[in-house]
């Protein structure tokens, strides 16, 4: 049994992870796989419990990240003393990076798959079957005889021939998209993936550590056949879970020429990096479906940008925001606020700039020191954090990091939206609204909401701390069985 931690969401994406591992199980070894998804369904840590029970599989497994590791070792303890002969196995994020410490607080997890499962999960089954020790299962952490057993993480290399994910495995959700509270769902709504990983190396991100800065990605004919079953299936908007869709911007073609060859009709939404967003590839793209691109900017101030290891220039920013509008493409951007050497000045230079880039959504943040990112690892090496500071923090002004203060960033962020609205109160942006509703059928739902959207700014501020407040946040990543 595969499951997601409990919780309660309005962010109902689908554990497109656990998809993947269910299908790769019964693709080599013929199980009986339950995938439940216990986050959107809104269920308590005992409703899940009782579902297992009644379920009563031999192995059962979790995805966690940070924000969701105590509600799933919550369930495991549970779990331990009410089903003994169970196998327990945990992954994800947050297990991927904490894997030694959580093995030694919670011994009676039996296993830990770090990294990526769809091959470690079934060769794993193979060894409880035979009550043999898995070895020599890359990304396998366990104990042995109260000695922790750490084998290295791998990456899967081909993606072609992974086994697609059943959609149909997955009841009682009904599942949407929502950025900053904005509705992005129009019909029958998924996601899916097309490529994996990062080469890139930005500080407050884990994705580069989790995928040992290693892009794949899978063949155009690979890509658009899922897309045909999609679209057989009935499905009408795709969010693609890649965290850089456009890293090869020929690949980028290659996929949207065969998308037009194979009819599909789908509403697109991805996210891709401001230095391979040309104009030529965005009009492309929006061409055969894409009306929606996702931009992560966090800065106007070259040293903020460079700090984070963006590699990117506010210039650059400007160019791509400007690209995908002139493709006639709904721009969601996102900024971060609070780096240790950003001075107020700095971040005024950021609202600034978001008023004259005027994307037709903002996402303001305040920095998050996370495990197992650059940020997170260098701070505990210099003794700033202890390394089990994120039960309890995990928000840059925790640490005193910051340059302000919470309200002096609380402040900051209201600002931030302030001005992101008065952008758009003068004629020249009533004129490109306008424009951008005529060309595209998506924006008037999208843009309406940003702009008298009010609930942004608090939801900014409320930083997830799971010991004390327990409030989980959807998560893009995957593991578990």
């Amino acid at each position: 049994m595969l499951c997601t931690p409990p919780g309660k969401t309005t962010e109902k994406w689908p554990p497109l992870g656990l998809l993947y591992i269910a299908a790769s199980i019964k693709q080599k070894r013929k199980d009986e796989v339950e995938v439940v998804d216990a986050f959107c369904m809104n269920l308590s840590k005992d409703e899940l419990v009782a579902r297992v029970k009644e379920y009563r599989p031999d192995v059962f497994g979790m995805n966690c990240s940070t924000h969701t590791y105590l509600q799933a070792i919550e369930v495991y303890k549970d779990l331990s003393n009410q089903m003994p002969d169970m196998k327990l196995v945990l992954g994800g994020y947050h297990a991927t990076f904490a894997s030694e410490s959580i093995l030694r607080q919670n011994p009676f997890i039996d296993f830990i798959i770090k990294g990526e499962a769809e091959e470690a999960f079934p060769m794993l089954l193979d060894h409880i079957e035979k009550g043999t020790e898995p070895m020599d299962v890359a990304g396998i952490s366990y104990l042995k005889d109260g000695q922790q057993i750490n084998n290295k993480l791998a990456l899967i290399e081909k993606l072609d021939p992974l086994p697609s994910p059943d959609r149909t495995m997955l009841k009682g959700v009904e599942y949407g998209y929502h950025h900053s509270g904005i509705p992005l769902t129009f019909g029958k709504f998924t996601t899916m993936s097309t490529s994996r990983g990062c080469p890139y190396d930005c500080r407050y991100c884990s994705c580069a550590a989790f995928s040992l800065r290693h892009w794949r990605y899978r063949s155009a004919e690979s890509v658009v056949s899922e897309m045909e079953e999609l679209q057989r299936q009935g499905y009408k908007s795709v969010v693609l879970v890649d965290d850089n869709f456009t890293q090869r911007p020929d690949r980028v073609f290659q996929i949207c020429d065969l998308m037009e060859e194979k009819g599909i009709h789908l509403r697109l939404y991805c996210e891709g990096r401001v230095n391979t967003a040309g104009l030529d590839m965005l009009k492309r793209m929006k061409q055969v479906g894409f009306d929606v691109i996702y931009f992560g900017c966090e800065s106007a101030s070259p040293k903020v940008l460079e700090y984070y290891n963006k590699r990117i220039n506010p210039d650059m920013i400007a160019q791509a925001v400007g690209n995908a509008k002139e493709a006639g493409m709904i721009v969601l951007t996102s900024f971060i606020l609070g780096a240790e050497i950003e001075t107020k000045e700095d971040m005024e230079q950021t609202l600034q700039f978001i008023r004259r880039l005027r994307p037709h959504a903002v996402e303001i943040n305040i920095l998050d020191y996370l495990v197992g990112t650059p940020l997170w690892n260098e701070a505990v090496e210099k003794g700033i954090i202890k390394p089990e500071d994120w039960t309890t923090n995990h928000r840059v002004f925790e640490y005193g990091l910051s340059p302000l203060d919470k309200d002096g960033l609380q402040q900051m962020v209201n600002e931030g939206y302030d001005t992101y609205l008065d952008a758009w109160k003068n004629r020249q942006g009533v004129k490109e609204l306008f424009r951008l509703i005529r060309r595209n059928g998506t924006a008037r739902q999208i843009i309406f909401s940003n702009i008298f959207n009010r609930d942004a700014r608090a939801a900014v501020m409320n930083g997830i701390k799971p010991f004390e407040e327990k409030k989980p946040v959807p998560e893009k990543l995957e593991l578990a069985k």
